[in-house]
C-alpha cells in the first residue's frame, strides 16, 4: 500500500491505500464517522457545524503521494467519491 495525502477545502489527511481513489473514499468516511458526533437540530446546523470543525469536504477532494500542497496528483469530484463509498464502504486505517 502506498501512503496518500488528502486535501479538500480544510481538510488535510493522509492514508495507506492501493489506489489514490481508495485514499478518497476513506477520506469521505472519516467526516461521516466525524460528523456523527454531531447532534444539532436541523441538517442546516449540522452542515455549520461541521464546516465550523473543519469536516466537511469541499467539491474536489485533491489525493497525491508526494505531500500536501503538490498539483501532480489525481482530483476527485466530491459526488463521484460519495457513489464509490456506496458501492464498497472501506473502514478507515
Amino acid at each position: 500500500m502506498a501512503k496518500y495525502y488528502v486535501e479538500s477545502g480544510s481538510i488535510r489527511l493522509i492514508f495507506n491505500a492501493t489506489t489514490a481513489e481508495e485514499a478518497a473514499v476513506k477520506a469521505f468516511q472519516w467526516t461521516c464517522d466525524k460528523q456523527s458526533e454531531i447532534q444539532a437540530e436541523c441538517p442546516l446546523d449540522h452542515m455549520l457545524e461541521a464546516e465550523e470543525r473543519g469536516w466537511q469536504l469541499a467539491d474536489e477532494i485533491s489525493v497525491n503521494e508526494h505531500g500536501f500542497g503538490h498539483w501532480d496528483g489525481e482530483v476527485f469530484d466530491t459526488l463521484d467519491i460519495v457513489e464509490a463509498w456506496l458501492r464498497c464502504p472501506l473502514p478507515v486505517s
